[in-house]
């Protein structure tokens, strides 16, 4: 798995808003450890939540996150986290702001991070074998003198803004206007990996979300 941080590193704060519109931060939980999960509902990484929760639910003093991939908004991710009844934090980055904080440009990435948001584990799926690391790490200290967060670009947010177009547009029912602004963010940002298949999932949602 190609991520752009490694074990050790320290990641940026992120702001973004729960499935029930609040406003959540990562700083929020600064001081207890965290197991992050970034997926799509247009991904084959919605299969893995059952196992997600069914974990948070054996390991209630860990704080368990999935972060949602949706510029379509909170009705289709809501549609999978439904499905194992969740009762870990449940949020959506419906403008790609992950690509920018953290430079993650792809879905299905599992991250365990410690006290002062450093990285201590780094996986895809929430299977037995990664778990059992996690659980392994549950116990160790963090460091007394962790690495200082990165450098974050808070000027150049034109894909967050094309982005948030998109969205603003399939409110109207607009899905021609709204794939157009994602490729507009997808010719700025070639190497992203969570652009393309959800055009494709606009254009031929049958292949993504079957009845």
């Amino acid at each position: 798995m190609d991520l752009p941080f490694k074990v050790g590193d320290r990641l940026a704060d992120v702001r973004l808003g729960s499935m029930g519109g609040t406003s959540c931060a990562l700083h929020d939980h600064r001081g207890r450890k965290k197991l992050v999960y970034v997926w799509g509902s247009w991904s084959d990484s919605r299969e893995q939540l059952g196992a997600l929760e069914e974990f948070h639910r054996k390991t209630p003093g860990l704080v368990v996150i999935s972060i949602a991939c949706d510029a379509q908004g909170v009705d289709l991710p809501m549609r999978y986290l439904n499905k194992v009844r969740p009762t870990h934090e449940m949020w959506i980055d419906a403008t790609c702001c992950l690509a920018r904080r953290w430079k993650l440009k792809s879905a299905g990435v599992l991250l365990l991070l410690d006290e002062n948001d450093v990285l201590l584990a780094a996986g895809e799926r929430p299977d037995p074998a990664f778990l059992g690391v996690v659980g392994g790490l549950l116990s160790k200290t963090s460091a007394a003198d962790p690495p200082p967060p990165p450098k974050v670009d808070h000027r150049d947010t034109k894909i967050e803004f094309l982005v948030q177009l998109c969205t603003n547009y399939l409110t109207r029912r607009r899905v021609d206007d709204a794939v157009g602004f994602l490729r507009q963010a997808l010719a700025l940002d070639p190497q992203n990996q969570v652009l393309p298949p959800q055009i494709d999932a606009l254009l031929h949602p049958e292949k993504y979300y079957p009845r």
